[in-house]
């Protein structure tokens, strides 16, 4: 797994590159403007400063391509940004000093190319490195002194004592207008180094924090992955036999692990009691439920307790065992194959429905779900015929819920019409391609519920 100090180190290297595209863009677009201005002043240049002009242009603009080609390179090369940044400057400082040979020497130190400085060094402030804009910042500072001394010393110039109407309105170079000038680019250089410091502060936490984010998400995905590994283990994985009668039970999870159950069980006296329930919510509360729910229906299936008292007992343990919030919705019911009958209470649960070849008969008879009130209301155990040829379907609201790519529910009546349609189907065989219908029908839409069909056929 990727630690926290990888991440910021490949976060940090991936903006250094961003920015180095951004501030070789900039590079390029400042060198056009400088074209544009050195073509427009041609004819009121002389020879020399328009040779001077256009050599420095040309090695800028080969500085520039070189850069470009160079970022775009598989890598992240640390050092590049001192170098492009300091030439940068470097050339700038080159060019003032050419100026020098074919200009008045004090050009040099009042020339507007000097103000190009300040954007090269403000660019590294979004490098994440003080160290960076203190580099380009001091070199900067350095050959604009070496620049004035070196003017001083060979009696290019002559600094005075003047004010700054002599600075700024005459060819006179003052030592106020100097200093001042030179304090101006430290305190530039030091405002963007500490906003370098800052952004590199905010972009390290922000970075932490996704991080961090990314860590609990893997976490939660693996806890998530493996409830989901254990619920299915949970799932009935084989069924009851019994002669006269075909059964399948399926869970298809949705994105979470859910609540969704459904499951065969035989009993003493012959009958198959089949469960179909839903828990509220998803995720792993959800999961537990049904664990419980699974392991206490199982129990009371051992000791052929009747439906009226299986459904009070599960009510009494969701009550008890969750919030007021949580409920179950819950189908049971006894098929008897010899009787042909199936006798069942559904406690809130989307109604099965028993499908033959004339006709579809809903199982709708119903009570509220469980875990709402310690007691259920009166209810009886209802009963319906089912004969040989019949089919028997129950499932969650996951499968009629399910949209497709416009927005439309799958809903009752599209089983319906599948139903009738497969009928004569084995009770796998039936169930499975119902799946692979709504899977079709869902196409382009996630599912983010889990699809519990029980299927129990009288052949």
């Amino acid at each position: 797994m990727e630690t926290t100090t990888d991440f910021v180190t490949r976060a940090l290297a991936k903006e250094e590159r961003r920015a180095e595209l951004i501030a070789n863009t900039v590079r390029l677009v400042v060198l056009t403007a400088l074209a544009f201005v050195a073509v427009v002043n041609f004819r009121s240049l002389t020879l020399e400063a328009n040779i001077l002009n256009a050599s420095a242009l040309l090695i800028g603009y080969i500085f520039g391509f070189v850069v470009y080609h160079r970022t775009r390179r598989p890598g992240h090369h640390p050092a590049m940004k001192y170098i492009t940044s300091c030439l940068d400057v470097f050339l700038v400082f080159l060019l003032l000093f050419s100026y020098t040979q074919i200009e008045i020497p004090a050009v040099a130190v009042k020339n507007y190319v000097f103000l190009v400085v300040f954007p090269l060094i403000g660019v590294t402030a979004f490098r994440y490195d003080r160290t960076l804009t203190y580099s380009a910042g001091g070199l900067a500072v350095s050959l604009y002194l070496i620049i004035l001394g070196y003017l001083s010393f060979s009696n290019a110039i002559t600094l005075s004592h003047g004010g700054y109407e002599q600075e700024l309105f005459s060819a006179e170079v003052t030592y106020i207008g100097q200093a001042t000038k030179s304090l101006i680019l430290i305190g530039f250089i030091i405002l963007m180094a500490s906003l370098a410091q800052y952004s590199r502060s905010l972009l390290v936490k922000l970075v932490q924090e996704e991080s961090s984010l990314r860590v609990q998400q893997e976490q939660t995905n693996w806890e998530l992955k493996t409830a989901s590994q254990v619920q299915a283990r949970l799932l009935p994985q084989t069924f009851p036999t019994i002669k006269g009668l075909e059964l399948f039970a399926i869970v298809q999870q949705g994105k979470y692990v859910g609540g969704d159950y459904c499951d065969f069980m035989k009993r003493n006296d012959g009958s198959i009691l089949m469960v179909t329930a839903d828990v509220s919510g998803k995720g792993i509360p959800a999961a537990l439920i049904m664990a419980e729910i699974r392991a206490s229906t199982h129990s009371l299936a051992a000791i052929d307790i009747d439906l009226t008292e299986l459904i009070g007992h599960l009510n009494t343990l969701v009550h008890s065992s969750t919030s007021s919030k949580d409920f179950v919705t819950c189908f049971v019911a006894t098929i008897d194959v010899q009787r042909q009958i199936v006798r069942y209470v559904n406690a809130g649960h989307p109604p099965p429905f028993v499908c033959s070849q004339l006709q579809i008969r809903a199982l709708a008879e119903r009570t509220i779900p469980l875990g709402i009130l310690a007691t259920l209301p009166t209810f009886h155990v209802a009963q319906e015929r089912f004969a040989s040829g019949d089919i028997l379907i129950s499932y969650t609201d996951g499968l009629t819920e399910q949209r497709n790519i416009h927005d439309e529910e799958f809903g009752e009546e599209r089983m319906k019409t599948y139903t009738q349609a497969h009928v004569d189907l084995p009770a796998e065989p039936f169930a499975l391609a119902l799946l692979k219908h709504l899977g079709e029908f869902g196409i382009g839409r996630e599912r983010h519920d889990d699809v519990g069909l029980a299927v129990a056929r009288m052949v």
